[in-house]
């Protein structure tokens, strides 16, 4: 019976995290750029366009408030 409970608890957090990240998925560059130097965190990366990238920097503009 306690299996069973794990299981059910690890497929829940599994479950919620890819829900999460299906729907923030910029949320990973926020915390990647958390403690990176003003030059790095800026920059662009790949797979996004400039528009995508302020869009984003301006939702977190404790994070990026160097670069906007």
């Amino acid at each position: 019976m306690d299996k069973k409970i794990v299981l059910y608890v690890v497929i829940g957090v599994l479950i919620l995290g890819l829900l999460v990240l299906t729907f923030f998925p910029n949320m990973i560059y926020a915390f990647a750029d958390a403690g990176k130097s003003v030059e790095n965190k800026c920059a662009v990366p790949a797979g996004q366009t400039e528009e995508e990238w302020n869009e984003h920097m301006s939702h977190h503009p404790e994070i990026y408030k160097d670069c906007l």
